[in-house]
């Protein structure tokens, strides 16, 4: 009696490993290229620095991993006293592009992998294997390159909708989503659509929760922010302004200047203590109630 007959319709792919590296930063190192490998996978290890691609910069502050792609301009700049050291691995195959879409990660440069994330253990095996003096196998190569391909799915596999927690309060809810999206040019219609919420319920009910609009909210996190990276690194104030959600400088100047009194040149120079951004910042860390 036959138990189990089953057909794959498995279409073959062109993904394939083409690099792996590691690299510890010196104090204030940097450099910059144009990428030529077809995609390269990050993940910072330890440290600090920041990275900008094609123009837009991200502080590691924000994330442990990021994706560059054929023809983008980077450069990378480790911190002056922690600088980062970092794991890669490049990937070649015009399937690899369709899988990171399947992802939604397709347009993402940036990533936050879980502290015990199997995609962040691969790719510390691939290179701490190739590193080694002893052969391996062109097969080992390939079964790594699915496994993290498995390992990528797992944990970056999304779903067209929000996966709402109905036992947690929706305000709690927003409040979360703003903290962790609060520098990626979030609108209050942006939330009114997330959350299936209209506008004036929205502000009502966050208002009456936290005692301040979710508009302030969103803009006192940007300007907390701002304040952390004026103080805490070297970066240009251009840089700061991308990094926090403005698209325009000057945007971000009026609004700087009109909340802290000081223009961000200033503050940087100013003997302000960081009080100011710690405590917004860190109310972000955990889960408001």
């Amino acid at each position: 009696m036959r138990e189990v007959w089953k057909h794959f319709n498995l279409s073959p792919d062109n993904i394939v490993l083409s690099e792996c590296g590691i690299q510890q930063f010196l104090p204030g190192q940097g450099y910059s290229y144009v990428v030529t490998e077809n995609f390269v996978l990050h993940y910072i290890e330890s440290g600090r620095g920041f990275i900008t691609i094609n123009n837009k910069t991200y502080y590691s502050d924000d994330f442990n991993g990021y994706i560059l792609r054929r023809g983008q301009t980077v450069t990378y700049s480790g911190d002056k006293i922690n600088p980062w050291k970092t794991y890669w691995v490049g990937i070649t195959g015009t399937h690899f592009k369709e899988f990171l879409k399947k992802l939604q990660l397709n347009s993402i440069d940036t990533l936050s992998f879980k502290n015990d994330s199997e995609v962040i253990q691969i790719i510390q095996d691939i290179c701490k294997e190739a590193r080694s003096e002893a052969e391996v196998s062109i097969f080992k190569y390939k079964y790594k390159t699915y496994q993290l391909l498995l390992a990528l799915e797992s944990e970056f596999k999304q779903e067209d909708f929000l996966d709402f927690d109905y036992e947690k309060d929706m305000t709690v809810q927003i409040y979360d989503y703003i903290c962790k999206n609060y520098s990626n040019q979030l609108t209050i219609k942006d939330l009114s659509q997330k959350f299936s919420m209209s506008r004036n319920s929205l502000f009502a009910s966050f208002k009456e929760k936290y005692q301040i609009t979710p508009k302030q909210f969103i803009l006192e996190l940007q300007m907390s922010k701002a304040c952390q990276l004026l103080k805490e690194t070297t970066l240009p104030i251009g840089n700061i302004s991308d990094l926090v959600g403005f698209q325009d400088y000057f945007v971000f100047f009026k609004a700087f200047k009109k909340m802290m009194d000081l223009s961000p040149s200033d503050y940087r120079k100013s003997d302000i203590s960081k009080e100011i951004h710690e405590k917004k910042i860190n109310s972000c860390t955990g889960s408001e109630t």
